[in-house]
């Protein structure tokens, strides 16, 4: 079994999308363990890439439609107990939820790629990173006023999502590599 993890890992990367996050020491991208003892490239992304994404719509617009429709049917909100004048409005949740669905859509091209962002003209967005794991930033790090990362992380690391079932992406809450490494080992 760990010659078929070697196998698997080796030669694939590490996407750090975003950077340190709330001073977590696993957050730390240890490129030497990655390199030399995984043989994986490190690999980053700053979040401003995820902002250029979703205002230049560089992402598959039909998916999106398919996956918002699925998690209006299948995400549901719990109860806000917010006081009543700190609470979101239906208008700010709805865009939170298209927000968090195009998140997760530019996450996973930004992991593997998606051959279609070619067909829309962006051929280098297309190629992906050929990354096997990855991490999104802490909220604090990625912004206040945008949604986090829970949902994108949530969903890309379960076995299914509006495509049905599928394997999973490893992709660690705030860009902790070291767990990341753990998930993947799980994996």
């Amino acid at each position: 079994r760990a010659a078929l993890v070697v196998t698997i890992i080796r030669g694939k990367s590490y996407l750090s999308m975003g950077s340190v996050a709330m001073g977590i020491a696993g957050c730390i991208v240890d490129e030497d363990l990655f390199q030399n003892y995984l043989g994986m490239r490190n690999e980053y992304v700053d979040m401003s890439e995820f902002i250029r994404r979703m205002e230049l719509n560089i992402y598959d617009e039909e998916e999106f439609e398919r996956a918002i429709k699925w998690v209006r049917k299948y995400c549901k909100e719990g109860q806000d107990i917010n006081p009543p004048d700190q609470q979101r409005t239906s208008q700010q949740k709805e865009q939170d939820w298209e927000t968090v669905v195009k998140m997760t859509l530019i996450a996973r091209d930004l992991m593997v790629g998606n051959s279609g962002l070619a067909e829309k003209g962006f051929g280098e967005e297309a190629l992906g990173h050929n990354a096997i794991a990855a991490g999104f930033q802490g909220q604090r790090e990625w912004t206040d006023f945008m949604p986090n990362g829970d949902f994108t992380e949530a969903i890309l690391s379960s076995s299914f999502d509006w495509n049905g079932i599928r394997e999973p992406f490893i992709v660690a809450t705030e860009n902790d590599s070291l767990n990341a490494m753990s998930m993947l080992f799980g994996h």
